[in-house]
């Protein structure tokens, strides 16, 4: 069962490891990325950033929702961890049960992909289209609050991004 989703560009740091692993009991990490999934260094140095007790996986974004849909996923307690919006609103829009999401960091860095970004909130920057796509996520998904850390308020992405 998916127990969290999390939009976060720097997938695997200390706030996965100290905090949100902890606090919402996971047994299992998968981060969803194209880049990390097919680049064995990257994905390499997410695992080795993963906290020990949580059995780690790097997956492109197609390979982890291939195993979000077997069987044996329902039995253990999962923390997804996608890097962008595109990737967010693929497994949303195919892997099902999906009830928790939040986002940590997205779009601060800077932009190597042209596009500009509005902030909207201290950890989180969006451009136009990203916006869009956020909105048919919370059509999907009631819970999808913008939360740094566990102990930090949370802010529903849907009024943030109605303002």
């Amino acid at each position: 069962m998916i127990n969290l989703v999390r939009l976060d560009d720097r997938m695997i740091h200390g706030q996965i490891v100290t905090k949100w692993s902890k606090v919402i009991k996971v047994d299992r990490i998968i981060v969803a990325n194209d880049k990390a999934g097919s680049n064995p260094i990257i994905a390499k140095s997410l695992m080795m950033a993963a906290p020990a007790d949580k059995k780690t996986a790097v997956k492109t974004v197609d390979e982890a929702i291939k195993l979000l849909h077997n069987p044996l996923a329902a039995s253990h307690d999962i923390l997804l961890i996608v890097a962008n919006p595109t990737d967010l609103l693929k497994v949303v829009n195919e892997v099902e049960g999906i009830k928790r999401i939040n986002i940590g960091n997205w779009g601060l860095q800077a932009a190597t992909d042209g596009k500009k970004r509005e902030q909207i909130t201290n950890f989180v920057a969006l451009a136009d289209d990203e916006k869009d796509i956020l909105r048919q996520v919370a059509d999907k998904v009631d819970d999808f609050v913008i939360q740094v850390t566990p102990d930090a308020a949370a802010v529903k992405v849907i009024n943030v991004l109605n303002k």
